[in-house]
């Protein structure tokens, strides 16, 4: 049995993606799942949401999971991250990202990894997209689209907004002393 190239890459997504959620649907599914940390050693909090698929429909060419999370030291927020990480077949060089409104992401490379199953290789990038609080709060009034710019690759995923509502809401709870 023969595979064109475009069902080994639909394959691998679905194989490597299967495990991961999609982005719920109703805000309080999302709230719930919103974990907060301390580390008292360390005197750091983390706010995370899980990772969750993004997916545009049938016509998705650049499926990606994607993360909210963000970091308190000494209780002042440090930032706030949007956590992606991309598989492919090959690697994508990622290197910065815009926003559907043109504003420029703060890029941080986090980690790349290569993986096998059988004869197949996929690669795995994973990234952070920095921000400010006025622009989470932004893209939690509707899905917001950003595309990521690589030096082989690039593309368009969407961040839901439920997801960012919910964040937002669950960095406001946390700020305001009303949950822990």
């Amino acid at each position: 049995m023969t595979f064109r190239p475009i069902t080994i890459v639909i394959l691998s997504i679905l194989f490597l993606s299967g495990c991961v959620n999609t982005v719920p649907k109703d805000l309080e599914s999302i709230s719930t799942n919103i974990k907060i940390e301390h580390d008292s050693f360390q005197n750091q909090t983390w706010i995370t949401t899980p990772l969750y698929l993004s997916r545009q429909g049938i016509t998705d060419t650049f499926p990606v999971k994607i993360s909210f999370r963000s970091l308190y030291k000494n209780d002042m927020r440090e930032f706030i991250q949007l956590y992606v990480t991309s598989t492919n077949v090959d690697w994508g060089f990622y290197h910065s990202a815009n926003g559907e409104d043109g504003y420029s992401f703060g890029f941080s490379d986090i980690d790349r990894e290569v993986s096998t199953v059988g004869n197949m290789v996929t690669t795995e990038e994973h990234f952070g997209l920095i921000f400010p609080i006025d622009y989470l709060e932004k893209m939690s009034k509707k899905d917001w689209k950003i595309k990521v710019y690589g030096k082989r690759y690039g593309g368009v995923f969407i961040v839901p907004e439920n997801m960012s509502k919910a964040f937002m809401n669950k960095l406001s709870c946390y700020e305001s002393d009303k949950c822990s």
